[in-house]
């Protein structure tokens, strides 16, 4: 089965790759099919369960019987012992009865959103009421992790993330999600989750934002062979059949190609060529495996810079930037931008204390900046927010250079992942984040993120 390429990044790939082994193995000796995403969400969390183990960090308890009343089942003790031999640990019983509820949301669905029993409706009952997009997977995951986990917190019980940071830093939109439900388990149940937990419940959100994805035909490619027939047809199937995502916008032989104008965002080509400015691979005629992964994550990667990129940066406005701000500690720049953001009609009264009151609960702080926001009905109109400082502004226990205020939102909902995906390249981006703090005025911090 597929994994998702973040979730990869994420996970420790030896680990990873042993527990796909296992699971593989597994997933067999079921009665029920298994999905790419129950398979993705088994793997995920018995992946950072066992990393926990092997850290030491083990689920605790001293009153068992407050942990879960679920009956482990037989699936997950043979998934135990798999896991034992597999990665020579021990799996104490708070684990099993951990690793049990993700085997027993596969195994037989667990629960039935209508007619189980009364802790389950009345969850059910309350979610519907506090998220505001959501399908019947979603519902199902969260409840079956969220009877357990009250339980847990009301008791002191403690359970670490060890992939808490990557979580934020790579699925910045579903941690965000899963801290707006923090914040309403807090009013409602008067618990509060820790962010460990919080990163837990991240990953349902992110299975639910895949998928609601839908894949756009919005790179072209053109074909060219040296008469544009035959050979051309042949790879113009083979792309159609296995890169459906790619939109093929011509097959050319070679003379058409040199008189003739051509835009496309990939060449390939079973002769060689070189052109400027426009990426070309050379294939064999019947584009093999190797040929096909390329491509694959070519388009994959422009993809990514054309809508990330677009959907950025048409949220930035010259009224919304303060460039080399003598802000010095944190409360003080969400101070300054929410009162700038404010003044040009972007955010109610409302936005700077709802801000504040965010920072209270996890820190915004994602590798070298910081990304503050408030709830959405505070925001008046979509837009992002910058300041930058060359002192640096102290947040928490870093100090940071850039703050971007995140003030999206439902309009925007459908563009959030590309948002997103641009934050995480801006942090790989070590020339472009310091042209950002070099940047005199707002015109130099929009052009220098609009670049390609």
């Amino acid at each position: 089965m597929l994994v998702n390429r973040d979730l990869k990044q994420l996970l420790n790939k030896q680990t990873l790759n042993q527990m796909q082994k296992v699971l593989n193995k597994f997933v067999k000796i079921l009665k029920v099919d298994v999905n790419e995403y129950q398979y993705e969400s088994l793997l995920i969390h018995t992946t950072i369960a066992i990393q926990r183990i092997k850290n030491g960090e083990f689920i605790t308890q001293t009153t068992t019987q407050n942990f879960d009343t679920m009956a482990i089942s037989s699936s997950t003790n043979k998934l135990v012992k798999m896991l034992i031999v597999a990665f020579k640990c021990e799996i104490p019983d708070e684990e099993v009865a951990y690793l049990n509820m993700h085997v027993a949301a596969i195994e037989d669905g667990y629960i039935d959103l209508d007619r189980s029993g009364l802790v389950e409706r009345t969850i059910v009952d309350w979610l519907r009421s506090v998220l505001t997009d959501y399908d019947n997977q979603l519902l199902r995951n969260l409840t079956l992790h969220l009877r357990p986990a009250l339980v847990r917190i009301k008791n002191g019980i403690s359970i670490t993330n060890p992939y808490c940071n990557q979580v934020k830093t790579y699925f910045p939109v579903a941690f965000d999600q899963a801290l707006a439900l923090a914040m309403a388990i807090e009013k409602q149940y008067h618990l509060q989750l820790t962010e460990d937990e919080i990163a837990y419940l991240a990953l349902h959100f992110e299975s639910f934002i895949e998928r609601r994805k839908i894949l756009k035909p919005d790179v072209e490619l053109a074909i060219v062979c040296s008469t544009g027939y035959g050979t051309a047809e042949l790879l113009k199937q083979r792309v159609m059949d296995k890169l459906p995502d790619v939109q093929i916008v011509g097959t050319l032989s070679v003379n058409e190609l040199m008189t003739s104008t051509v835009t496309a965002d990939i060449i390939i080509s079973t002769i060689p060529l070189k052109m400027s400015g426009t990426r070309v691979i050379q294939v064999s005629p019947f584009l093999n495996d190797q040929e096909l992964s390329l491509l694959e994550k070519l388009s994959q990667d422009i993809r990514q810079e054309k809508y990330t990129r677009n959907a950025f940066v048409k949220l930035l406005s010259p009224n919304g930037i303060i460039t080399n701000s003598k802000a010095t500690e944190k409360k003080m720049a969400i101070i300054q931008l929410t009162d700038r953001l404010k003044k040009y009609g972007y955010v109610d009264n409302q936005m700077q204390n709802s801000a504040l009151a965010r920072e209270q609960v996890a820190s915004t702080i994602i590798d070298k900046f910081a990304i503050p926001h408030g709830d959405i009905d505070h925001v008046l109109q979509p837009t992002i927010g910058i300041m930058t400082s060359k002192k640096g502004i102290k947040w928490d226990h870093e100090n940071v250079h850039i703050v971007f205020f995140v003030a999206l939102n439902r309009t925007v909902e459908t563009q959030m992942d590309d948002i997103y995906s641009y934050f995480y390249n801006l942090i790989q981006d070590g020339q472009r984040m310091t042209a950002l703090i070099k940047a005199q005025n707002a015109q130099e911090i929009i052009d220098t993120l609009a670049q390609q």
